[in-house]
């Protein structure tokens, strides 16, 4: 990035806030997952244990009676609060499955776990290692899973799956600390039509992987007017890592290589997660594309304190850092952050007139050089049936990458009544906006635009401007009660960008006067509430700045530099 935008060397320190707010509507997610009775507490049933030293003739009922192999232990009809406990730091080849009529109790799930040292290794001959169909109230934890055949590519590595049609979800699934390399999708949670609720994915790592690290899914596509329900409800992805998950060359037909993919959901969210390198030998065939963190036919959703960078598509679509794509609706992004993404850094998409995307909120986001690879991409990009979205408080950072010139938004035809209030758009030279197609009710209001150099610094349907005083005076744009609210000038920012940390997120702090000019009152003027912090943890004052971060306590205009 140009060093002009770059005033100040001092890097402010930074407080990730990890306030779970309730906005428009959609709620909050639940505190972490605890295990009921300590982390293998008993919950009143039987205790079964597995070693390489075990024989499988004994009882299992103890460390010193052990059985051998996975295969003795699969025979098993595991009943409410039964553990089968695995050695710690031993190799295990084969699978588990729970079928119906096992667990099937929520406060009372069965456990699948290690004992002793460190993490067991499960390594299934074919097929999943790990497998609960029609049946929940299952726990599986302190493993590691890795998939070491042909077969394994095809499979889920820990999967759950309802086949049920009749309206009703199977209740407490819960997955945590486990690591899962090797397979199709490291943990995958799907149905045909309903599924699963009180769903937890914490503390786990999944790599490695072909299709993603973590995905839900929905077999039967929703029937609009049908009365159809999504497949799951209340899932929650807690402090996931999901990275190298590839992607695979020959899939022409479907989009592979994400990382963490939310689809029929309704509740929920991601937080405290983070997906990278993603995507990487995804098709190029393929008409669309991997994401990092993306939800589609889901509600209710919110993603928030995540890190999203260097995703991948080898494709002319996506490779995005978060999406909120097809049919996703009532949800929010806030406090997060994307860099280094071949797409956008932020996607708000539909293609289907059926299952339009409406009532999201972005805010409160970080995006830093995204939009590497693919054009018509930007910071943000917004496109298809999108309706009634917000996009408040965020910092976009766009640069050039060789001929490539990246907007900081890029809006394509299709959306209605978008929002853009309170934000800063930066680029190198590259437009700041692109618009392309009608642009009913599409408003920017509030926001601080930075490009130095670029000859267009606004493409607006058909028109070229080489200002964004020019464009306000041409479109009406940045105008509140007869007067321009838009800011042109350099926010002085504190520390240097690309942005690759939620620390380094602190010096985007506006450093100059230009930078501290008061932003719209949202809540006044507009009915809308920003929200209580910004993306690093300092409380909004009564006049906030643009962007997602705020000037430090007690900073004001009168002595900024």
């Amino acid at each position: 990035m140009a060093d002009v935008w770059v005033r100040r060397g001092r890097r402010q320190s930074a407080l990730l806030a990890l306030m779970l707010v309730s906005l428009f509507g959609c709620g909050m997610l639940p505190k972490p997952y605890r295990p009921p009775g300590g982390l293998y507490g008993s919950t009143g049933g039987r205790t079964f244990y597995v070693s390489p030293q075990g024989d499988d003739s004994a009882t299992g009922t103890s460390p010193d009676a052990a059985w051998r192999t996975l295969r003795q232990a699969d025979q098993v009809r595991f009943r409410p609060g039964d553990r089968l406990l695995l050695q710690g730091g031993k190799t295990f080849k084969g699978s588990l499955r729970l079928d119906k009529g096992e667990a099937g109790r929520p406060r009372q799930p069965v456990v699948v776990g290690s004992y002793g040292r460190g993490r067991a290794v499960v390594v299934p001959v074919k097929g999943p290692a790990i497998e609960v169909v029609d049946t929940a109230g299952v726990e599986v934890r302190d493993l590691i899973v890795r998939g070491r055949s042909a077969a394994a590519r095809k499979e889920g590595g820990i999967g759950f799956y309802s086949d049920r049609t009749a309206p009703g979800r199977l209740a407490h699934i819960v997955v945590s600390d486990v690591d899962v390399s090797g397979f199709r999708h490291g943990v995958q949670v799907g149905a045909r039509r309903w599924g699963f609720r009180d769903v937890r994915v914490a503390h786990s790592v999944l790599h490695g992987n072909t299709d993603a690290g973590l995905i839900t899914y929905r077999l039967a596509p929703l029937t609009p007017g049908a009365g159809e329900g999504y497949a799951h409800a209340d899932v929650v992805v807690d402090a996931v890592e999901a990275h190298d998950n590839a992607g695979n060359p020959a899939s022409d037909s479907r989009n592979t290589g994400s990382g963490i993919v939310l689809g029929s959901v309704d509740g929920g969210g991601i937080r405290n997660s983070s997906t990278h390198d993603n995507g990487g030998r995804s098709s190029a065939a393929a008409k669309e594309g991997p994401e990092g963190m993306w939800a589609h036919d889901s509600r209710k959703l919110v993603i928030e304190h995540n890190v999203s960078y260097r995703n991948h598509s080898n494709s002319e679509a996506d490779g995005d850092g978060f999406g909120l794509d097809l049919g996703t609706s009532a949800s929010v992004l806030q406090y997060n952050l994307s860099y280094d993404n071949d797409g956008a850094g932020y996607l708000l998409y539909s293609s289907d007139t059926a299952r339009p995307s409406h009532g999201n909120v972005v805010r409160f986001n970080v995006s830093s050089r995204d939009a590497r690879r693919l054009e018509p991409y930007g910071g943000f990009y917004i496109g298809g049936y999108v309706r009634d979205a917000k996009f408040l408080h965020n910092t976009v950072v766009a640069a050039r990458n060789g001929s490539l010139h990246t907007p900081a938004v890029m809006i394509t035809p299709g959306p209605r009544s978008v929002s853009l209030f309170n934000n800063q758009f930066v680029t190198d030279g590259a437009p700041l906006v692109v618009a392309v197609g009608p642009l009913p009710g599409i408003e920017f209001r509030g926001n601080h635009y930075y490009a130095p150099g670029a000859e267009r610094a606004v493409e607006w349907q058909d028109s070229f401007y080489s200002s964004p005083g020019e464009w306000w005076a041409g479109t009406g744009q940045e105008t509140l009660d007869d007067k321009v609210i838009g800011v042109d000038a350099d926010p002085c920012f504190t520390a240097r960008v690309p942005v690759t940390s939620f620390a380094a997120a602190g010096g985007l702090a506006p450093g100059c006067a230009a930078g501290r000019v008061p932003a719209v009152d949202l809540r006044a003027r507009f009915g809308v509430d920003p929200g209580p912090v910004d993306v690093v943890g300092r409380r909004l004052g009564r006049q906030p700045a643009a962007g997602a971060v705020q000037p430090p306590a007690g900073a004001t205009a009168s002595d900024a530099g």
